[in-house]
């Protein structure tokens, strides 16, 4: 029985018939009651004995009093009812007086079985009919409300990965099956926006991979097709920093995945006034303006990577000034302005997304992989922040917009910092950082400029100087 209807009219059934069969015992019990005392009442009768011999005593009927002692005494039929129609009945004469015949006590007590018999009839004709009704309304109502999460149940059955765009029927009413229809709605929305941001980004990663590899492969190849013309120190530092591009894409690609996948679940208390300082002293145009000890509640290497790809976007775009402003409060608010060309206002929600890159910055030397804006925002979003892009007040360029709530930081299950610890050692190896450590994520290390060993690569057969063969416009 695994129909919901069905249940739901069985438990109604049931629970109608033990409180109307409750309700009829007692009012069965309490009609028995009754029938026995009026059959007492009705088999009453008062005798005047002298002696052996008793007389009726009739009130109607003026007795002499005659010379010998006289006493008075009285019988009656006492009814032993069941309570069942078919049940055998008895009785009992109970008084001083003469016994009545048996005959007439009998039918004495068989009439007052006879109309107990027709009370418990009715009892239960009514607890038949008062049972079958509820059993057919409730089966009937259950199944009229239902049968819209029936229709919904059969419509997301016929949904797949193919066709993500149908939606449930919501009936017109307002009640919690119209609710649930919306929410199951909003959900497969999700769902669907979910999907193709997914199926966008492996397209995007797949492409933004590609690139390089394609590039790498291209330089090889030239060059191995004349070895003897190519000029083997810029081959090889080429390959390098397509190689080290590379690396930084999928650091980046990793970084977002465990972005989207996990939540903050251990957070440490970040002095942000210091992670600014130590990322503003790295940079060459960039003007501070920030309160001391902003404590927030997270993680310091996630937060100087926001700040990191903040700054890293600002000097890209900017002309001559880049501005850092930090302020406390309920919220710390972190402020990057630059005075760069700015962002149009239709593309500054569209900028968060991956891969996404504006017309100027399609170049290889001036924009990156489009990742840098979105890894912010999910960093300000594990914070329980945000990060905006607004005007920028007195420069003519843009202005970023990062708060992150203050709060006490909670601790971290064990069974996540296991999890956690896997996670780090992966992000240290594609990060490049060898200083091993479980308690957060490495900071990003800038990458310092190769020193070739000629001699270590070639040995004796040093690259030929000679015409080199144009490899690659940069």
């Amino acid at each position: 029985m695994r129909s919901l209807q069905v249940k739901v009219t069985v438990l109604a059934t049931v629970a109608t018939a033990v409180m109307v069969g409750l309700a009829g015992f007692l009012m069965l019990g309490s009609q028995r009651q009754q029938i026995t005392t009026q059959a007492e009442n009705s088999s009453r009768v008062h005798y005047v004995c002298a002696g052996s011999k008793c007389v009726v005593l009739d009130e109607r009927r003026l007795l002499t009093a005659p010379d010998v002692v006289v006493q008075y005494a009285t019988t009656e039929v006492r009814p032993e009812l069941t309570l069942s129609p078919f049940g055998e009945f008895g009785y009992e004469v109970v008084g001083a007086g003469p016994r009545p015949a048996e005959g007439v006590a009998r039918t004495i007590t068989a009439q007052a079985q006879a109309e107990l018999n027709t009370a418990a009839l009715g009892l239960l004709g009514v607890f038949v009919l008062v049972t079958t009704l509820v059993s057919v309304t409730v089966l009937t109502a259950v199944g009229r409300v239902l049968r819209p999460v029936e229709a919904m149940r059969a419509e997301v059955a016929e949904i797949n990965e193919h066709n993500l765009t149908r939606r449930v029927p919501v009936p017109s009413s307002d009640n919690e099956i119209a609710r649930l229809g919306a929410t199951l709605n909003e959900t497969l929305d999700r769902v669907h926006h979910a999907v193709e941001d997914t199926r966008r980004f492996v397209a995007d990663a797949s492409h933004e991979l590609r690139s390089p590899l394609a590039a790498l492969r291209a330089e090889l190849e030239i060059a191995l097709s004349h070895p003897d013309m190519a000029d083997w120190p810029t081959v090889v530092k080429m390959a390098l920093e397509d190689a080290e591009r590379l690396q930084e894409l999928t650091t980046d690609l990793l970084l977002l995945a465990r972005l989207d996948a996990d939540a903050l679940d251990r957070q440490d208390t970040v002095d942000l006034s210091a992670v600014v300082r130590r990322e503003v002293s790295r940079r060459a145009m960039v003007t501070l303006d920030a309160e001391d000890h902003v404590l927030v509640p997270g993680r310091h290497a996630q937060l100087s990577r926001l700040l990191g790809n903040l700054l890293d976007n600002a000097e890209r775009h900017a002309g001559t000034e880049v501005v850092v402003r930090l302020r406390g409060g309920s919220s710390a608010t972190l402020e990057v302005i630059d005075d760069g060309p700015g962002i149009p206002e239709g593309d500054r929600e569209r900028v968060f997304d991956r891969f996404t890159r504006l017309d100027e910055a399609r170049t290889r030397a001036a924009g990156g992989a489009g990742l840098g804006l979105a890894i912010a925002r999910r960093i300000a979003g594990r914070h329980q922040g945000t990060l905006e892009a607004t005007d920028a007040e007195g420069f003519r360029g843009i202005r970023f917009v990062a708060t992150i709530p203050t709060g006490i930081p909670q601790p971290r299950k064990a069974a996540v910092v296991e999890r956690h610890r896997v996670g780090d050692e992966v992000w240290q190896f594609l990060n490049g950082s060898i200083v091993p450590t479980h308690h957060h994520l490495p900071e990003p290390r800038p990458v310092p400029e190769p020193e070739l060993d000629w001699d270590l690569i070639f040995g004796e057969h040093r690259p030929a100087h000679g015409p080199v063969l144009p490899l690659r416009s940069r």
